[in-house]
């Protein structure tokens, strides 16, 4: 509910008011810089060092030795994932499986992998495009039968 104000409060706020309003015009005022300072955030922006020049090398190698290859980001990826399916596993969901979680995991990877030739498509033709992925497919599928072989004997092994 509101509350009629006494005629000091009021006198209180416009007071206040006139305060609010030299602060915001302060602060909405732009900062003026001289031609020099300007120049410098410019060279520092673009790269360029005192003599203009494009700064490349240094840059380059920090990128360079910052940059992890992906095989080594997935081989980290894929720690995570071992952790994760466990969790997974023994939640309160019964379809939460190992299982189910690798075939969503493989899913996704696949994905990611026809995503990224999906990038590169403009350079290739539709046949090339079409034989890029079946070779993505066969590697995937060659690597588990390999995987599941070697499984295999392992079993045979133990039971002998």
């Amino acid at each position: 509910m509101a509350s009629i104000k006494k005629f000091e409060e009021f006198v209180l706020e416009i007071d206040r008011t006139e305060e609010i309003e030299a602060t915001v015009v302060t602060k909405g005022t732009p900062k003026t810089k001289s031609e020099e300072e300007t120049e410098e955030e410019t060279e520092e922006v673009q790269g360029l060092d005192e003599a203009g020049e494009a700064i490349i090398g240094d840059d380059a190698e920090k990128i360079k030795d910052e940059t992890k290859p992906v095989s080594e980001m997935l081989k980290d990826c894929y720690e995570a994932v071992i952790t994760e399916a466990k969790a997974w596993n023994e939640d309160a969901h019964d379809e939460h499986t190992i299982e189910m979680y690798m075939a969503e995991n493989a899913s996704l990877v696949a994905g990611m992998a026809v995503d990224c030739v999906k990038e590169m498509k403009e350079d290739m033709a539709s046949e090339a495009y079409e034989a890029c992925l079946n070779k993505m497919s066969e590697a995937f599928t060659k690597k588990i039968n390999e995987s599941k072989e070697a499984s295999a004997a392992t079993d045979a092994e133990d039971i002998n």
